[in-house]
């Protein structure tokens, strides 16, 4: 089965399929449309808009309005055109090496093994969601809404990100928001007549040192100001910076409660004479730890111990797609995806021996869900 996967995931790991080659993206959801058609499921591929590639979706029950599981992955890669023709997939040792090759093309492929190995009177029981979004790697903007819908109709969801280098698996995330804030003063020379001047910078750095204080380190919520920019020179006073912020907070009730006191900072006067303005330009709510998410997780470590392994489990700050399940009240967990490393470079490796395992749970798991429907 080992030789096998990596046979077809050499031919999806071997397309470009960065966010924006959404040729490529296209050409990696149409051979995923293809195995599924081939081992009976319903396939088809969802445009999403010009920006970005066809999303997949594939399901055993193509009359069904709700579904037992949403199994997702995503298609696209962060790397550009032509990273393909300078270091096509290889195998060294235990290791595959290539673009994507672990994030996400395996998680992809995970989730058509385990289905494909699911005898018939399993999956007549069930009814599964296969929904794999073509714009990860940039923020699911054009995928958001989809996800949410396909996540609304379903009762839990599965997220094949790679587990961690340790092998754990992920039962919570961290929501996060990224705001940007501009300020707009005076200019002035900074030597002949700096009382005419409105200073943007030092508003800004005003409001930076107050915002780093709704840092709460026992509660997990941190913010960065990972980009700062403005004026010109040093003899103009600057009457223009901005600054990018990084929120993230283990729970719905922390975000509100901070982004009210971010909001509430940005409406004060930092400098007399400056104003200010905040947009917040993305948003993933968290991906809890849920009863209900401990009880499927409960679940997943019962499917392990039957294949004959322990599963242990981690919370992470980044985010992913399972923010967004989780965000439609779906019990999420993630990292089903096999164990590898040094993602986003040209380093990107996939542990050969991790493969079978985690087909494996995946398959264990969701005969557990068909035997106690």
């Amino acid at each position: 089965m080992v030789q096998e996967f990596l046979k077809d995931l050499e031919k999806v790991v071997n397309v470009d399929a960065g966010t924006a080659c959404t040729e490529g993206v296209k050409q990696v959801a149409e051979t995923f449309k293809q195995h599924y058609e081939g081992i009976g499921f319903t396939a088809r591929l969802v445009d999403l808009g010009d920006k970005v590639g066809p999303a997949l979706f594939a399901t055993n029950k193509p009359e069904a309005t709700h579904y037992d599981v949403m199994l997702n992955a995503h298609l696209d890669t962060v790397f550009p055109a032509g990273t393909v023709a300078v270091r096509p997939m290889s195998i060294k040792g235990d290791r595959a090496y290539g673009p994507g090759v672990l994030d996400c093309k395996a998680g992809c492929m995970t989730i058509f093994y385990a289905l494909k190995n699911l005898p018939k009177e399993t999956l007549d029981k069930l009814s599964i969601l296969v929904a794999c979004n073509p714009d990860e790697e940039t923020g699911s903007v054009s995928s958001h809404d989809w996800l949410k819908e396909c996540a609304s109709k379903s009762d839990r969801a599965l997220i094949f990100e790679p587990a961690r280098e340790g092998g754990e698996l992920v039962c919570a995330r961290k929501g996060s928001s990224t705001y940007k804030i501009t300020f707009h003063g005076v200019s002035a020379h900074a030597g002949n007549n700096p009382e005419r001047g409105r200073d943007a910078i030092y508003a800004m750095v005003k409001f930076i040192a107050a915002v780093k204080e709704l840092a709460d380190w026992d509660r997990g919520i941190t913010l960065n100001f990972g980009m700062v920019r403005g004026g010109t020179v040093a003899n103009v006073v600057a009457d223009f910076a901005e600054t990018e912020l990084d929120l993230r907070v283990w729970n719905d009730d922390d975000y509100n409660e901070v982004n009210a006191k971010i909001m509430q900072l940005a409406q004060q006067e930092w400098v007399a004479g400056v104003t200010q303005e905040i947009v917040e330009k993305n948003h993933h709510g968290a991906m809890p730890l849920s009863e209900a998410t401990k009880a499927m997780a409960g679940l997943i470590e019962e499917a392990a111990k039957l294949e004959g392994f322990d599963i242990a489990w981690v919370k992470a700050g980044g985010a992913s797609d399972g923010n967004t399940t989780a965000s439609m009240g779906v019990p999420t967990l993630d990292g089903l995806g096999p164990v590898g490393g040094e993602m986003h470079c040209d380093r990107e490796y996939l542990e050969i021996n991790s493969i079978e395992k985690h087909i494996k749970v995946a398959e264990r798991f969701l005969t557990l869900i068909a035997e106690r429907k």
